[in-house]
C-alpha cells in the first residue's frame, strides 16, 4: 500500500510507456485492477503551446482516480506553469526517459546528472500546488555511477512524495536486465517510499522496503497482471477495441490493435493470420471478423 498524500493506492501501478498508455489502455489497466494509472509522458514545453497531441495525452478517464499525469523538460518555471493548468490528481516528473532526443535537451534521465536541478522543479510545483508529486527515475546515467541516491534526496527534501526506481542505467537504454537488487538497497536507504520499476514484478511481493510495483511492459502481454487472473485474450482485446472506439477514430484503433495484438497472441493458435488479417484491415469491423475467426481456432 502506497501514501500518496491523501491518496492510498493499493494494487500495482501501470508504467508510462510512450505509444502505448493512452486514456483506454489505462482505462482497460483499471479495470483489470491497476490501483493507479499515470499518462504518457507530457512536455512542458508543449503544453504552453496547448497542442492537440498534448491535449490527447492528458486526456483522463473517470475510472482513473486519483488521477496521475507525468511531465518532463527541465525548467522549474516552466513545470509551475504547468501545474497551475493540469488537472489531475497526482503530478508525476519524468527524471528517467533515457531517449537521445529527451536527454540532449536536458530532460529525462538528464536530470541525474543534476540533482539540484531536480529538487528545484519539485519545489516550483509544490510552490504553487498541494497535488503530490511523485518523480520516475534510473539507477544512475552512466553505467555502473549510481546517482539516484543523490537525486532521491534532493527531491525528498524539496517535497517529493515517492520516487519511482527503474533499475537500469540510462546509457542502457532498455537492454540487459534490471538490477532489482540494486533498487532494493536504495528504498532501504531512502527517505520517501520507493516504488520498484523495470522487468522486476515478481521480484518484489514481499519486499517490506518497497512501497508499490510500477509494471510496464508485462501489462501489455496481459492487463489482467494487476489482478492475477487468468488472461483471456480474446475478451481482453474486445475491451480494449470497445474502449478505443470510445476516446478515437477508427485509424487511430486500427493502429493500436496492430501494436498490442502482437502482444495479446502471441501463444494463440492462428496468431499469425491474426496479425495479418489485422495489418490489412481498414475498417475495425475488419478486426473484429479476425478475432472471432482466430477464437474458433481455439
Amino acid at each position: 500500500m502506497l501514501q500518496l498524500g491523501k491518496y492510498t493506492i493499493t494494487g500495482g501501478i501501470l508504467a508510462p510507456m510512450a505509444g502505448y498508455t493512452d486514456v483506454a489502455f489505462r482505462t482497460l489497466c483499471r479495470e483489470c485492477g491497476a490501483g493507479l494509472t499515470v499518462t504518457e509522458m507530457v512536455s512542458v514545453r508543449g503544453l504552453a503551446h496547448g497542442s492537440q497531441k498534448t491535449e490527447q495525452l492528458m486526456r483522463l478517464s473517470e475510472v482513473e482516480r486519483p488521477s496521475c499525469i507525468q511531465l518532463f523538460g527541465n525548467d522549474p518555471a516552466d513545470f509551475a506553469a504547468a501545474a497551475k493548468t493540469i488537472d489531475c490528481d497526482i503530478i508525476d516528473i519524468n527524471m528517467g526517459c533515457p531517449m537521445p532526443k529527451i536527454v540532449k535537451n536536458g530532460d529525462g534521465a538528464a536530470l541525474l546528472n543534476n540533482p539540484e536541478r531536480a529538487g528545484q522543479i519539485v519545489r516550483a510545483i509544490k510552490d504553487v500546488t498541494d497535488k503530490p508529486v511523485t518523480v520516475k527515475t534510473r539507477l544512475g546515467y552512466y553505467i555502473e555511477e549510481d546517482q539516484a541516491a543523490e537525486l532521491i534526496d534532493s527531491v525528498a527534501k524539496a517535497g517529493a512524495a515517492a520516487v519511482t526506481v527503474h533499475g537500469r542505467y540510462a546509457k542502457q537504454l532498455y537492454n540487459g536486465i534490471s538490477d532489482g537488487g540494486a533498487v532494493l538497497e536504495i528504498a532501504k536507504s531512502s527517505p520517501i517510499p520507493i516504488i520498484a520499476n523495470g522487468d522486476i514484478y515478481e521480484l518484489f511481493p514481499a519486499a517490506p522496503s518497497i512501497a508499490a510495483l510500477m509494471i510496464g511492459r508485462q501489462a501489455l502481454f496481459n492487463p489482467h497482471v494487476f489482478d492475477d487472473k487468468d488472461p483471456d485474450p480474446f475478451g481482453v482485446a474486445r475491451r480494449h477495441i470497445e474502449l478505443l472506439t470510445q476516446y478515437f477514430d477508427e485509424r487511430y484503433t486500427i493502429n493500436q490493435t496492430r501494436k498490442f495484438f502482437v502482444h495479446y497472441f502471441r501463444r494463440v493458435n492462428g496468431s499469425k493470420a491474426l496479425r495479418n488479417a489485422v495489418n490489412v484491415a481498414d475498417k475495425v469491423s475488419d478486426v473484429m471478423f479476425a478475432l472471432d475467426e482466430c477464437e474458433r481456432l481455439n
